[in-house]
């Protein structure tokens, strides 16, 4: 194969790798995030720091104690492939929404996700992830510009409309590629 489409498909799947960590970690799907991880892989986000696969569920199960929302929004990522390993720099802003006495309160963050891939049996999965926060703040939410009863919601769990329209299954932890 051509030297240059097999790196364009290696960017194609390390990015729909991480496109799949942060629409589980939205949509509360545990196996999902868990799915993006080698179980001897290693992630250092803040607080929430060790094994992979703990951390997938220390992460989820705090996005759905703490948050009622959540949102990553993606970036530029930078990908650097050499043989079955990737260095990955993407960049990510995070907006939650979360229950403070009574008051409705949106926390943003914006930093990167510093990654070392691995493929291993034709799949690339994060090995080791070292997440930055190059800054954050938490807000009352206030009133909105526009009628929000107006719109759809989105849900955690499987009744999202993303699961219908992208064809996934809750839980199944599969990533999907689209070629």
């Amino acid at each position: 194969m051509d030297r240059r489409l097999h790196t364009m498909l290696d960017h194609f799947e390390i990015r729909e790798l991480i496109e799949a960590y942060v629409h589980g970690c939205d949509r509360g799907d545990l196996d999902a995030v868990k799915a993006c991880y080698w179980e001897d892989s290693y992630d250092h986000h803040g607080p929430l720091a060790g094994p992979g696969w703990q951390f997938a569920t220390d992460c989820v199960n705090s996005l759905r104690d703490y948050w009622t929302n959540c949102t990553h929004h993606l970036g530029q990522s930078r990908i650097r492939v050499e043989g079955d390993r990737a260095g990955v720099e993407t960049y990510y802003f995070a907006s939650l929404v979360r229950d403070q006495d009574g008051t409705a309160m949106v926390d943003l963050q914006v930093g990167r996700y510093i990654d070392t891939m691995e493929r291993r049996e034709a799949a690339w999965r994060i090995k080791d992830r070292r997440c930055t926060q190059e800054w954050t703040i938490s807000l009352p939410q206030g009133d909105a510009f526009i009628d929000r009863a107006s719109f759809l919601t989105g849900e955690r769990g499987s009744k999202d409309l993303s699961f219908g329209a992208l064809g996934l299954a809750w839980g199944s932890g599969q990533i999907q590629h689209h070629l």
